[in-house]
């Protein structure tokens, strides 16, 4: 009885480990190509300080109403 049991659950355990390969290769796949184009990809340009108050002559009130 089990082991008729485990026979009918048989091809969904195929299917999922099929399933499972097939999305492990093509995210290898992907990886694989991204890292080749990764050292001619161009950088820049770069922002001289990204933290600065880019609207700080904008502000109206400025300083007053900071608490």
């Amino acid at each position: 009885m089990t082991f008729k049991l485990l026979l009918c659950f048989a091809p969904l355990l195929i299917i999922y480990i099929i399933m499972k390969i097939a999305v492990w290769i093509s995210a290898s796949a992907t990886e694989v190509e991204y890292v080749r184009k990764e050292p001619l990809r161009q950088r820049g340009p770069f922002v001289e300080n990204p933290y600065a108050d880019v609207d700080e002559k904008e502000e109206k009130y400025g300083d007053i109403t900071d608490y």
